[in-house]
């Protein structure tokens, strides 16, 4: 597999080794794609007749893509190995995930905050980086991205603009919180990493 495509799309270069040696077994398609507001990446199984797929949001900073790419690649190199057998999430997944993060911390000497961050995460990995508040935060500040709002970043009773709606927030849960949405009266759970507009 061919990764050239995502370079550019990486904190350094030096890491593309690591990388190409990661997936050099796997037969698969890789394609940067428009921007999503449902996901960052994407793992497909294949189809009959097609190979698998990793799909990637390319507006990602790149700490974020990284990340993501390898929580992409334990989701293929899982498939590849457990097949159906291993829930997508699962065990196998995680302990797989947890694996490359460890080899990914000891690949470069990346910014200390991040390769803690890291480590941290592959010892209870998530389904998905937004449910790491402490490891997203990193990411967005190492991607020059710390100037935006999360919704962890408020207190209860203050209101926000969150994808054309306004909510106010409730009670903080573990990894997201409970809002209300001041339109329709109804409780919601949002991501605590969400980013949001303060209310006026």
């Amino acid at each position: 597999m061919d990764l050239s495509i995502i370079q550019p799309l990486l904190p350094t270069g030096d890491v593309l080794p690591l990388m190409e040696a990661w997936t050099a077994p796997y037969d698969f398609d890789l394609k940067i794609t428009r921007p999503r507001k449902s996901k960052l990446g994407d793992f497909r199984p294949p189809k009959p007749g097609k190979r698998s797929s990793i799909t990637m949001n390319g507006n990602l900073g790149p700490y974020q893509f990284l990340t993501t790419f390898v929580h992409e690649l334990a989701h293929l190199i899982t498939w590849e190995k457990y097949g159906r057998r291993a829930a997508p999430h699962g065990k196998e997944w995680k302990q797989c995930f947890g694996a490359l993060l460890i080899s990914l911390a000891e690949a470069h000497p990346w910014p200390e905050v991040y390769k803690k961050a890291i480590l941290h995460h592959a010892s209870r990995p998530k389904s998905a980086v937004g449910g790491d508040p402490g490891l997203q935060s990193i990411l967005l500040k190492l991607d020059g991205e710390d100037d935006q709002i999360l919704l962890q970043d408020l207190a209860p009773g203050d209101e926000f603009h969150f994808k054309t709606r306004r909510f106010r927030y409730q009670e903080r849960r573990r990894t997201r919180a409970l809002v209300m949405d001041l339109g329709n009266k109804r409780l919601y759970t949002i991501p605590l990493v969400a980013r949001i507009d303060p209310a006026d």
